[in-house]
């Protein structure tokens, strides 16, 4: 979930509540002081009717108006003054209607009377159902703006946080450029800038570091190499040179070429980890196939392979000396891992690469078939190779599988991301 939605989602889920109790307390304070008015109102009648009594000493007449009634009661005790809701009908209204109703005890000419003053709250509903209808468009108007703020607003404030992100997704130790900052002026997010220019240029120089010493470790090591393996050339074309001692270099001579295949196959590695390959495709696969077969057609023979094919065009974005590598590699590991007399079968399609041989099963576990120096018992090579075919696979996003089943091992890659 994106980080605008969830706090879109807190926003919605902590306001409505909030605005839902408002309301209702606006409500409620909106009819207190409505109330209060018509109290107010009905001790205005009150103080007049009890001058009129002073000063006439007889009740005023009653009255029955749309919006207020007077009337009297005589009383045999006192009522106890108060202020009351009541439902009366008048000759004003076909049904009942409410009023706010002040009963107080008054005396006139002797005798003992209850007076009801009555005004109608008719006003005051109507002021409060118009209340409840606009609340719920304030709300509504409310939490429109609050989304349109997270929308707009939001997105606009987090610019600088995602244009950041945008540039660690795009980052290339290839490129050796440091990351650029993003213009901003909000504190978090200079930090965050400094931060990741901060690591980023450490990163390159830590890479730097580590391809000189890299390269000039793999250049030191090919000359030693070299002189060790012509030296060993000419001990083994001495022929003053005995059996048993013509054994031994030759080992040694078989161990050089291993260590110096090792050597390659570990640098080459490093450099595909670390994106020093270009673009340069496109690259027909189909054709490639074909090309890579063609030189390995003497090691068929040897074993006397049955090759099935089944190519299809298929023009890939990739660097033509790693395409080369992914494909020289499987079909070697196809080969080599072939029993005599077995099949090769290649299938290319529109968007995948099938690469099966027969074989006996691995000795190991097949989910490791993948890591560096993983080899079975019998192989003489350097446990590298699908593990540069994997990298190669990584690296352009291309997700690749292995199976065996019926005495088929098969490696499968999808070239469609």
């Amino acid at each position: 979930m994106k980080l605008l939605v969830k706090y879109g989602r807190i926003n919605f889920f902590a306001s409505v509540p909030a605005l839902l109790i408002g309301s209702v307390v606006y409500y409620f304070s909106v009819r207190y002081v409505l109330i209060r008015e018509l109290d107010d109102s009905l001790k205005v009648e009150e103080d007049e009717i009890l001058q009129y009594v002073k000063v006439q000493a007889r009740l005023p007449e009653p009255t029955s108006y749309r919006d207020q009634m007077i009337t009297y009661v005589p009383a045999g005790t006192d009522v106890p003054r108060k202020f009351h809701h009541v439902m009366k009908a008048t000759p004003h209204h076909k049904s009942e209607e409410a009023y706010r109703e002040l009963l107080f005890p008054i005396r006139a000419g002797g005798q003992l009377y209850t007076v009801s003053v009555a005004k109608s709250e008719e006003e005051t509903d109507d002021l409060l159902e118009l209340v409840m209808l606009i609340t719920p468009g304030m709300i509504l108007l409310l939490l429109g703006t609050l989304f349109l703020a997270n929308r707009l607003l939001l997105r606009r404030l987090w610019r600088p946080f995602y244009e950041t992100l945008d540039g660690i997704r795009r980052f290339n130790l290839s490129n050796r450029q440091p990351l650029p900052a993003s213009p901003t002026d909000t504190e978090e997010f200079l930090d965050l800038n400094g931060a990741v220019q901060q690591m980023t240029t450490k990163i390159l120089k830590d890479y730097e570091m580590l391809k000189n010493f890299t390269d000039n470790a793999s250049h030191e090591m090919q000359t030693p190499l070299a002189i060790i393996n012509s030296k060993l050339d000419l001990l083994i074309q001495d022929t003053g040179l005995g059996e048993k001692h013509h054994q031994s270099v030759q080992a040694m001579y078989d161990a050089i070429g291993r260590l110096r295949q090792l050597n390659q196959s570990l640098l080459l590695l490093m450099k595909i980890e670390n994106n020093q390959f270009g673009h340069t495709g496109p690259v027909d696969m189909s054709v490639l196939v074909r090309h890579k077969l063609v030189q390995m057609e003497d090691l068929v023979k040897d074993k006397a392979i049955t090759v099935t094919t089944d190519l299809h065009s298929l023009p890939l974005p990739v660097n033509d000396y790693l395409a080369d590598i992914l494909l020289n590699n499987l079909l070697l590991n196809a080969i080599r891992h072939n029993r005599a007399g077995g099949r090769l079968e290649v299938l290319l399609g529109s968007g995948s690469l099938r690469v099966s041989n027969t074989g006996p099963g691995l000795g190991f576990d097949p989910g490791t078939v993948f890591n560096r120096f993983t080899k079975g018992a019998h192989s003489g090579g350097s446990g590298l190779g699908l593990a540069i075919v994997k990298q190669i696979c990584d690296n352009y996003g291309f997700p690749i599988a292995y199976s065996y089943g019926d005495g088929i091992h098969s490696f499968r890659i999808d070239f469609i991301r």
